[in-house]
């Protein structure tokens, strides 16, 4: 696993977030992070070495102090530790007691063999949630 540190995003991270992570812009990333700045109800954690952005997770609360729900995570390099670290941070921030969902696409096989490793549960299924893409809903309780 990479040496990283995982911190709470600030205002200043955007543009390297947006155009540099990835090497890529990413207009629904551009409009998840307005956000995280607009909003209490988002929070953002970062994965940061070398003074590099390799990911992050968006974590939006859901009004209740209970539940939660990952908007959005993103890592520059898959199965090197960092998607593990940064659900540990979400896991810590919530705290025993929490409930988080996420939605994953369908399709999308690393990503829903590494939620089910990390304790969620499958819940649910949406036909055409997002461009006609059909998701499975996760959850965990803390």
């Amino acid at each position: 696993m990479q040496n990283v540190l995982i911190r709470e995003y600030k205002s200043e991270d955007l543009q390297q977030i947006l155009h540099e992570m990835n090497g890529k812009n990413s207009k629904r990333r551009g409009d998840k992070f307005k956000l995280v700045e607009c909003s209490d109800a988002f929070t953002c954690f970062l994965a940061e070495d070398d003074s590099k952005i390799r990911g992050f997770v968006i974590v939006e609360d859901l009004g209740d102090g209970v539940s939660f729900y990952i908007e959005q995570i993103n890592v520059t390099e898959r199965r090197t530790g960092i998607g593990r670290e940064l659900i540990q941070k979400v896991f810590e921030f919530v705290v025993e007691g929490g409930h988080i969902s996420l939605c994953v696409n369908t399709d999308n096989d690393d990503s829903i063999k590494f939620f089910e490793a990390m304790g969620f549960q499958r819940s649910g299924h949406t036909e055409g949630y997002r461009r006609n893409q059909d998701k499975y809903w996760y959850e965990i309780d803390l």
